[in-house]
């Protein structure tokens, strides 16, 4: 009976998840979340906007790792993936600087 209620449990926080999760969508002004409830697409500078690392998010271990690690002193790192070079604070990830390269 136990496992039973247990199984009934963790279908039931499988199910809430998608939402509970937070959306990229939520910093849409409202005329742009229509167009999105509708299933429709963004225009091109609101999906460039949304897509990538800003400055204070944290970066993915995944992303840290594949990208080239320079530690550059005073606990900051410099990480070179692919056309931009983010300054990171070491210890935590957190982005504080983000430059695009061109090529």
């Amino acid at each position: 009976m136990k496992s039973v209620v247990l199984i009934a449990l963790m279908g039931m926080m499988v199910a809430a998840a998608p939402a509970l999760a937070k959306s990229s969508y939520d910093q849409l002004p409202p005329g742009l979340q229509k167009k999105v409830a509708k299933g429709k697409a963004l225009p091109p500078g609101w999906q460039k906007k949304l897509s990538g690392y800003h400055r204070g998010d944290h970066m993915d271990r995944d992303h840290y790792h594949y990208g080239d690690i320079y530690d550059i002193g005073h606990g900051r790192q410099r990480v070179e993936i692919e056309d931009r070079v983010y300054t990171i604070i070491k210890d935590t990830r957190e982005i504080i600087d983000i430059l695009n390269r061109q090529q």
